[in-house]
């Protein structure tokens, strides 16, 4: 069945505008980007409605139900509430077969890097209803990770709707994760770097401005409709002494311990899931629900994304001994309802452990330090940021969160060196971030947006052009003139009289003579002007390796030497041919999985 004329028409328009480079295109990019802004805040207002409506659903009408029987509430549904929700999510999972993918933002990352943005459409309902019912059941988990999923499967459906090029998917990919985060946290600076920082890998201006429009607009849209309300109501802050800068550097490395807590506990909750408990998938997120219903007992607080909670801390209007516990049972808590497969992201509940530890650490301090500190609060505030900057090893989006959800500039200082100090500490133990570690238990190793394992599997030998534009040593500077103006390369090989290679000519190389010594340009020889410590890579070697050596000293050609002998020249690399072989490997994996 063929397109209406008119349908036909908008999918051809919009498909040389996604595909092209032009500035009339790059207009239309624009415009495509706004519109999935204002689909993302609408998507993210449905969002909350509708967990809203889950938790009134599970918990507010039972406790109607069972008002005249507290005990029975308290002991017997409670914990079954979070089970029954569980069950639900498994089936669902089940059904829609994403047993594979989590709910956190690590899949939004491999989409980007490994799927070149193609993202199956119905993530977006699946995402959206399960979710829902997960953080409405009581699960503990995260609504971040979730809408940037969901978000950024709109802008992959509707990329994939225009015929759009693989680089404009992941954009807009990118656009809709941006615009998700954005429009959650009220914070559209925090979306655009998340996205830069984490997802993407990567900033150009090109990619920056339709990220920016997609953030802005998914913010605009949710303010109009739910009005300018701050996540968190932060209290008032100052910075009572210089010398406090230290304490919130300490709490900067309670934040790095307690991400690395959080890092292994949930490792260790994923694997006893998948390799202890032998019952079928869907059934494991009712298991984990009713062991999560177990804690919520006596601690509801663990619940869903704790955002109320944090709240109270933030007003010091919760006790340390609580606070503390907390800390501990948010943890495990999550780790069982996110590995037993429940529907979450993992941004909220760092929120909630590093504003627990910044809370008691405010408690310890102004004990010790009475008038010389900032409020319990305040050093919760801090914490906020702190350990998901640890977690994500994401400190730029966690730092510019912070002052956006306070708005309060002279925050930006303990926020940067505690956030700072927690990504330290964390990669002092690991140099993956939570997201990153998920990805690589299933085989796939990021580096910059970029997907090692293949790279890993793809040899030099295999890239490399075997035609080799080569200069003698003894070749006098107009010979070294004609064979540049006379090739497209930029690196030349210098070669002995044996073709054995002894450094080598850039570009560079001869525009210096020309400038500095042009007298001297007639008398001078190849062997005289070449770069004698010449960075080679062999044909054996793999692309992570040669990418690696382009990167010393950033430089665009590399020769190709045999590794049995050094100085064999065989080919040259450029860095181009190395991008476009990853990228036609990425999409051929793609077609492979989606097939």
């Amino acid at each position: 069945m063929s397109d209406f004329p008119l349908g036909a028409w908008i999918r051809n328009h919009f498909n040389r505008a996604l595909s092209a480079r032009s500035s009339h295109e790059h207009t239309l990019f624009m415009i495509v980007a706004s519109v999935l802004g204002i689909a993302c805040g609408l998507m993210a207002v449905v969002f909350e409605k509708m967990i809203t409506f889950f938790t009134a659903l599970f918990f507010q009408i039972p406790a109607g139900l069972f008002s005249g029987h507290p005990s029975v509430y308290a002991w017997i549904v409670i914990p079954l509430v979070p089970a029954v929700g569980g069950l639900l999510v498994g089936l669902l999972t089940w059904w829609f077969k994403m047993g594979g993918e989590t709910g956190s933002a690590a899949e939004v990352m491999k989409w980007t890097a490994v799927d070149s943005g193609v993202v199956r459409p119905r993530t977006v309902w699946f995402r959206t209803l399960a979710t829902s019912i997960f953080l409405g059941s009581g699960g503990s988990g995260g609504r971040e990770g979730p809408i940037a999923q969901i978000c950024g499967a709109l802008g992959s459906t509707l990329g994939q709707t225009l015929n759009a090029s693989s680089d404009r998917l992941r954009l807009l990919v990118g656009c809709g994760a941006a615009a998700g985060i954005a429009a959650s946290f009220n914070a559209p600076i925090a979306g655009v770097i998340f996205t830069v920082e984490l997802v993407l890998a990567d900033f150009n201006v090109i990619s920056f401005l339709p990220i920016v429009i997609s953030s802005v607009m998914a913010t605009t849209v949710k303010r109009l409709l739910l009005g300018d309300i701050p996540v968190f109501h932060a209290p008032a802050y100052t910075l009572v002494s210089p010398w406090e800068i230290f304490l919130y550097a300490l709490l900067g490395v309670l934040c790095g311990l307690a991400a690395r807590l959080f890092f292994v506990t949930s490792f260790a909750a994923d694997d006893f899931f998948k390799k202890k408990v032998n019952v079928h998938s869907a059934l494991k997120p009712a298991i984990g629900g009713f062991i999560v219903g177990l804690i919520g007992m006596f601690t509801p607080e663990v619940f869903g994304n704790g955002y109320d909670t944090m709240t109270k801390m933030l007003a010091g209007d919760m006790t340390l001994y609580l606070a503390f516990a907390l800390i501990f049972l948010k943890i495990i808590a999550t780790a069982i309802s996110l590995g037993s497969g429940g529907s979450g992201g993992i941004f909220a509940p760092s929120l909630f452990i590093g504003c627990m530890v910044g809370g008691v650490f405010g408690y310890a301090v102004n004990f010790a330090l009475p008038g010389y500190t900032a409020s319990p609060g305040a050093y919760a505030m801090v914490g906020i940021g702190a350990v998901m900057s640890a977690v994500a090893q994401a400190p730029l989006t966690n730092i510019l969160m912070g002052y956006e959800l306070t708005g309060n500039y002279q925050i930006i200082l303990p926020v940067m060196t505690a956030c700072i100090m927690a990504t330290f500490v964390m990669t002092r133990f690991s140099g993956e971030s939570l997201y990153t570690e998920k990805l690589k238990r299933r085989g796939i190793k990021l580096w910059r947006g970029r997907d090692l394992s293949v790279m890993d599997r793809m040899r030099v030998g295999e890239v490399m052009i075997e035609r080799v534009t080569t200069i003698p040593e003894n070749a006098p500077f107009k010979r070294i003139m004609e064979l540049i103006t006379t090739s497209r390369d930029n690196y030349f090989p210098v070669v002995d009289a044996e073709g054995r290679l002894s450094g080598i000519i850039s570009i560079q190389n001869v525009r210096e003579i020309l400038l500095d010594s042009a007298e001297l340009a007639d008398i001078v020889v190849a062997k005289e002007i070449a770069t004698e410590n010449v960075i080679t890579v062999t044909d054996d070697n793999n692309l992570n390796e040669a990418m690696e050596r382009f990167a010393i000293k950033d430089i665009e050609q590399l020769p190709v030497v045999k590794a049995s002998d050094p100085r064999r020249i065989v080919g040259m690399l450029r860095r181009t041919d190395v991008l476009a072989a990853y990228k036609k490997e990425v999409l051929k994996k793609t077609k492979e999985d989606v097939e």
